[in-house]
């Protein structure tokens, strides 16, 4: 079926997050005792059906990036799990884990910093295809060649160094190569914010005419609310680690829940210069995930908290069946 996006979402679930956790430990106190541990993620939940665009929000340092870094498996959870097509990925066996790896593919933030600069464009895409496929080397280079076509550069160009492209240039490189194993799942993590904004439409709407032709399904991590708005199904909104609220993205672009959503969305530019918000200025720094607050985490700069917010962690619970906000308000 069809999206509201447009993107071709079956129903079926791809990944499934359950409980996800990562914990870094930054000091082990007297004679090893009294560890401390930054909770960069601490205990996420959500789902992404095959064909959609799943977005992650939410401030510098909330943990959207260590969360694809475990999706990609980089970094090994401290708890909890996540199961890919029904199979759990932290459980599988070596043919499952490779196949899982081709499956699952990225796009990262930087161009700049994501291209072996010492590596022609031919062999940068070519690579996967050496290490975990058949192909003779004729065949890799006329894989590579219908890649460059396909994000919108020439087959000569594979000849090149990605210091001999733009910006926007290389991140179609980096598009090209996240492609060349025919991934189910790209995490595309801030994939246009270093980008020029003339040219972060381009590169938007590539990712979606890919997606439309090819199946794919996208885990985007950003921080800027309209390529969110412009690219995402569903929303997941983080703060100091736990996703505080999720919704199909319209329903929660106009009716926010969550206070700190409110906030989000005050602070973005609106989409037309007429529409007039309501304005939202929160109070003092994000909290240390070293030691957020007791309570909800977030009532320390919430215009709306009461009494219990202060001691009591907030329970998840659903204002309409397909939004959950984990907030005391409701």
């Amino acid at each position: 079926m069809t999206t509201e996006n447009g993107t071709n979402g079956t129903g079926e679930s791809l990944l499934t997050v359950d409980g996800l956790k990562k914990h870094f430990q930054v000091g082990s106190g007297l004679f090893g005792r009294n560890k401390t541990f930054l909770k960069a993620v601490d205990g996420i939940n959500f789902e992404i059906k095959e064909g959609e665009t799943y977005g992650l929000v939410g401030e510098s340092g909330c943990g959207k990036t260590t969360t694809a870094k475990m999706i990609l498996r980089l970094e090994d959870p401290t708890e909890g799990s996540f199961n890919f097509q029904g199979n759990d990925a932290l459980t599988m066996d070596r043919d499952l884990v490779r196949n899982y790896k081709s499956s699952v593919q990225a796009v990262f933030q930087d161009p700049w910093a994501s291209l072996n600069p010492r590596m022609r464009v031919g062999s940068i895409i070519g690579e996967p295809l050496e290490v975990n496929s058949t192909l003779t080397k004729g065949d890799i280079a006329d894989r590579v060649g219908d890649l460059l076509e396909e994000v919108g550069l020439q087959r000569y160009q594979s000849n090149l160094f990605p210091h001999e492209f733009s910006g926007g240039q290389r991140q179609r490189i980096g598009v090209a190569r996240a492609l060349a194993l025919n991934p189910k799942l790209i995490v595309l993590d801030e994939p246009v914010s270093a980008l020029d904004v003339s040219i972060r439409a381009q590169i938007m709407n590539l990712l979606e005419d890919l997606q439309d032709e090819h199946g794919l399904t996208y885990l985007l991590i950003a921080h800027h609310l309209a390529t969110v708005r412009y690219m995402c199904d569903k929303v997941g909104v983080m703060y100091l680690g736990r996703i505080v609220e999720e919704a199909p993205t319209e329903e929660l672009f106009d009716n926010p829940r969550h206070p700190y959503t409110r906030a989000l969305m005050s602070a973005a530019l609106p989409s037309h210069p007429d529409i007039e918000r309501e304005e939202i200025i929160l109070t003092g720094e994000v909290p240390s995930p070293v030691n957020p607050p007791v309570g909800c985490h977030f009532h320390p700069r919430c215009p709306s908290r009461f009494e219990p917010c202060e001691d009591n962690s907030p329970v998840e619970t659903q204002p309409t069946p397909d939004h959950r906000v984990v907030c005391h308000l409701y």
